[in-house]
């Protein structure tokens, strides 16, 4: 669906996503329904005002719909719903175009299967038991359609990791530049899925005017059109009539910091620690790339690849972020330290890179929302070992969360295998008495909707 069907066809994209976002209401863990002062309203009169004035009705007219027609405890909500809904009725992304064949493609993701596949009404020798009767009805195939049965494909994460399992196996050069390319596109996307449920998420959705409330935020055509279709005469109208808009919400300032020590490249399933987070930074990087941003690698040493300060184009780092998924320990050392054996490499000491984050984050002189992503396995102790320095790491972090920084500790699913569970059972148990949020990147789009919750927690 191109993203101005349901200008064209206003009514019956209304009638198609009202009830489909009441009935997901109702199941809905976040809210309780509720009775609405304005439920059993005529979704065709709420909609007729705009759509006169304008010819069409715009994304934000269905998407307000949704949200004046619930409980007030409920419009939150309702906006991310009646969204979800909206957006993704049939959708469609510009994907990659490549010079080759179908078949060419799939041989990039997975070996020839050698034993040839015959397929037969029933199966040899089971007749009885699979056998369908021939008087019984069966389904008829009708025509195709563009979009997946519910529950049918892998998914968007088990397609990036796929690629990057064969990238690691391909030994050909050409082949893995076209698979990385393959797999910017997929982060990307997942990136641009993020963004959209911010911008939502930005929406000013209405709310009734109470008295004592500042009368400037009044949306003053919306309110004309709620006391319209409630049918008030001037006698009638009550403060709650009126509809408020929510207040802009603040800029955000953000640290990113990812792990590359030795701990970071052992496996899980085929993919590292790096891989995981990899996945899950390069999306949340793109989808918050309007905000204002530092990003830090480490691991005994520190490596600054942008201060908040910095304007960089943000697609070569993401680019060599997606570049470490089939690198070594070794490859990596050489890349940052340019073969230099005089460095201690691999260790994991966040301490630097932690003090250079609280030093960047705590000297903003503006009121925007500061945020800090830690990407690591958290293997930042020895068991029963309380250095100095080890418990610095957890100080630095304190005095971030003291002066209204907020963290969110990335984890790889590796913290939670029995191999570094010794190591990282004490370091999780001390950020989470920090008040640290713990957000696995074991799927990236679960990633995804956690840290969006982070992220609107303020």
């Amino acid at each position: 669906m191109s993203d101005n069907a349901y200008m064209r066809y206003p009514f019956r994209y209304a009638h198609y996503f009202i009830p489909e976002f009441i009935t997901r209401m109702r199941v809905s863990r976040d809210c309780e329904m509720k009775p609405s002062p304005r439920q059993g309203i005529n979704m065709g009169r709420l909609m007729l005002p705009p759509y006169l004035r304008q010819g069409y009705l715009s994304f934000n007219d269905l998407l307000n719909a949704a949200v004046v027609t619930s409980h007030v405890e409920c419009q939150r909500v309702a906006e991310k719903i009646a969204a979800e809904i909206l957006v993704n009725l049939e959708h469609e992304e510009q994907e990659p175009e490549y010079d080759f064949t179908g078949e060419d493609f799939l041989s990039l993701l997975a070996k020839n299967v050698q034993a040839e596949v015959y397929v037969t009404p029933h199966g040899i020798g089971q007749e009885n038991d699979f056998a369908a009767d021939p008087n019984s009805a069966v389904d008829q195939f009708e025509s195709f359609q563009n979009k997946p049965d519910i529950g049918v494909g892998p998914g968007e994460d088990e397609i990036v990791k796929t690629v990057i399992k064969a990238m690691k196996n391909s030994k050909s050069e050409e082949t893995r530049k076209i698979l990385a390319d393959l797999l910017k596109e997929r982060l990307l996307k997942l990136g641009r899925e993020f963004e959209r449920k911010e911008d939502w998420a930005k929406q000013r959705s209405l709310t009734p005017f109470q008295q004592g409330e500042d009368p400037d935020l009044i949306d003053e055509e919306r309110s004309l059109d709620n006391i319209l279709d409630l049918g008030r005469r001037i006698g009638e109208i009550r403060y709650d009539d009126f509809m408020m808009r929510q207040r802009d919400r603040q800029k955000r300032t953000i640290i990113y910091i990812l792990d590359i020590s030795n701990t970071m490249f052992y496996d899980l399933e085929g993919i590292n620690s790096i891989c995981y987070s990899v996945l899950s930074m390069v999306p949340l990087m793109w989808g918050l790339r309007r905000e204002k941003y530092g990003l830090c690698l480490y691991e005994s040493n520190s490596h600054i690849v942008k201060d908040l300060y910095e304007e960089i184009n943000i697609m070569p780092a993401l680019e060599d972020l997606i570049s470490m998924v089939t690198m070594t320990t070794t490859e990596m050392e050489k890349r940052f330290s340019g073969g230099l054996s005089k460095m201690t490499w691999g260790g994991t000491v966040p301490g630097k890179s932690l003090q250079w984050a609280y030093e960047q984050i705590t000297d903003i002189s503006d009121r925007s929302d500061r945020l800090v992503f830690i990407f690591s396995d958290f293997v930042l102790t020895q068991p029963g070992e309380l250095t100095e320095e080890n418990e610095q790491n957890y100080h630095i972090i304190e005095r971030m969360v003291d002066l209204g920084v907020r963290v969110c500790a990335c984890v790889s699913p590796l913290a939670h295998k029995s191999i570094f569970r010794p190591y990282t059972h004490e370091s999780l148990n001390k950020m989470k008495k920090l008040g640290i949020r713990q957000v696995d990147t074991y799927k990236p789009s679960s990633f995804l909707e956690e840290a969006q919750s982070f992220i609107e927690e303020r």
